[in-house]
């Protein structure tokens, strides 16, 4: 098992908290705090380190990566490294609901959770690819907020509580 460092950043969306390791981001997201009553996007707000705590620095593939999608969306080029203790689970749905989506809606694109099913081989499992988009721990990278019902409504993001960053984010790739 590797060590764990942590850091938290600051970007256009509010206070993102990462983890890694040595081999690769563990998770990404937003801290708690921030939900649709206390969002306040910034769209000039730098992507910084605030704060790290271990012996890792963030990885530079990282936050350039953040710094792209936020300010320079169109330079956007491969994925930071994932951890593969985390974001490989063995040809598990859920890891393969998280590859399809990677690997197929880019930037500006949405799919709805039975589209996404079926992209990750099993055109029934819409119910089981919106609680693989719950369990996701890269937010933004691996971009679950792209993923709609099949009504065109939203859906709930992280359980409902950050539907405004959702829509917030759609806009930001629509630019």
């Amino acid at each position: 098992m590797c060590e764990i460092s942590s850091s938290i950043c600051t970007s256009p969306i509010g206070l993102l908290s990462l983890t890694y390791c040595s081999k690769g981001l563990h998770s990404i997201g937003q801290i708690k705090s921030i939900n649709d009553e206390s969002f306040l996007p910034d769209e000039n707000q730098p992507v910084e380190i605030q704060s790290s705590n271990g012996k890792l620095p963030m990885p530079e593939s990282c936050l350039n990566w953040l710094r792209t999608y936020f300010h320079t969306p169109k330079k956007l080029t491969k994925t930071p490294e994932l951890c593969p203790n985390v974001a490989s689970q063995k040809g598990s749905f859920q890891e393969s609901i998280w590859r399809a989506l990677l690997d197929n809606v880019h930037f500006g694109q949405t799919v709805t959770y039975g589209q996404l099913a079926e992209l990750a081989g099993n055109k029934k499992a819409a119910r089981a690819a919106g609680t693989a988009m719950l369990r996701n721990p890269f937010q933004i990278i691996v971009p679950c907020h792209r993923v709609i019902r099949s009504n065109g409504d939203i859906g709930n993001y992280s359980g409902g509580t950050r539907n405004l960053v959702k829509l917030w984010l759609l806009k930001h790739e629509k630019q």
